[in-house]
């Protein structure tokens, strides 16, 4: 895995975490059946996941937050749907 990427399945830090202006999404990982979300970079993220844990994370729109929900529920079912019709990961 490279040094740079932050990688997560959580279902509450990922889409806070595509709202964010100085992170980078870089696309999904399948291992098994878990799917597994690339952010960059890495020491960002790590900190922005921990300011949520903590309740310290920045202010975001409830639209982009929803917004964001969306587009994550979305890409897990594209991905368990490409696995169980064997279709190439994007």
């Amino acid at each position: 895995m490279d040094k740079n990427i932050f990688e997560t399945k959580d279902k509450q830090i990922t889409p806070f975490l595509l709202t964010q202006p100085d992170v980078k999404f870089l696309g999904t990982k399948l291992v098994g059946c878990i799917v597994y979300f690339q952010f960059a970079p890495r020491e960002r993220c790590q900190q922005l996941s921990n300011d949520f844990s903590g309740r310290r994370a920045p202010l975001v729109q409830p639209k982009d937050l929803l917004d964001a929900v969306e587009t994550f529920r979305d890409r897990i079912f594209e991905m368990k749907e490409r696995k169980t019709y064997g279709l190439p990961h994007s």
